[in-house]
């Protein structure tokens, strides 16, 4: 027959057994729905008990509980499924058209004179002035970026789903520092090669840039409250166990 000690005893036990399971739910997992259901539950066990011992573990539980449901929760998974839906968005950005110097090159330098003494001058002019009907060379500042060629836009756009990818893969690994990395390099890329005056690529940037500003990390508790005062109470509760058969045979023995 199973006694109220031994029942008291595993439910004592169970209950230490979960807080400790929500301890590395919070802290390894950031599983904050998890830990708190534990909780839950682990004070579910210390209420069966029904021992005026518990009282303050009991406190303590509550207080953790509280704790854990004021916790800023991240969607983990919505981050996720917008960086995945910016990956299928890739294709949609225009280039931009880096070209936007229409003058011809020294086109400053094609009024005649007329002064007869500078005639080579004007007959180079004029020469000028018939081949540009036909070829026009136009001027590029060494500041532009080149166009990309099309297998190079494609390279492009495949390094930029390579990093949306690395940032989605640092969300469950809670890499911050990679995960906005990633994604500030994507923006870096996105307003030096596309059209920032299109609509898709304003609302590409737009999405970066809400996700930039986004925590992967929540604001934890450094510690559980109960977890300290649960195993002590376990160690108690042993040390009186053990110490019960060297009392009956003291007895017996006297």
């Amino acid at each position: 027959m199973i006694s109220g000690n031994d029942v008291r005893s595993w439910l004592l036990a169970q209950a230490d057994y979960l807080v400790k399971l929500a301890g590395r739910k919070l802290w390894s997992d950031q599983d904050v729905t998890t830990a708190a259901a534990l909780l839950k539950s682990a004070d579910a066990s210390l209420a069966d008990m029904n021992d005026p011992s518990v009282m303050n573990v009991r406190r303590a539980l509550t207080q953790d509980i509280s704790t854990l449901s004021s916790v800023s929760q991240v969607d983990y998974d919505g981050v996720i499924l917008k960086l995945n839906q910016l990956s299928n968005n890739v294709d949609n950005l225009r280039l931009a058209d880096n070209d936007s110097d229409d003058a011809p090159m020294d086109s400053d330098g094609g009024e005649l004179s007329g002064s007869v003494r500078e005639w080579r001058q004007n007959l180079v002019k004029s020469w000028h002035n018939f081949m540009d009907d036909f070829i026009t060379i136009r001027r590029r500042d060494n500041t532009a970026q080149p166009l990309l060629a099309p297998n190079q836009d494609v390279y492009l756009r495949e390094n930029i789903r390579s990093r949306l990818l690395i940032a989605a893969q640092a969300v469950p690994r809670h890499q911050d520092e990679i995960y906005k990395q990633s994604i500030d390099t994507v923006s870096a890329w996105v307003r030096a090669w596309y059209d920032t005056n299109d609509a898709a690529t304003k609302a590409f940037l737009a999405q970066l840039d809400e996700l930039s500003q986004q925590s992967i990390n929540m604001d934890l508790p450094d510690n559980l409250e109960s977890q300290p005062l649960l195993e002590q109470l376990m160690q108690t509760r042993v040390r009186n166990l053990l110490a019960q058969p060297s009392a009956a045979a003291n007895q017996q023995g006297g």
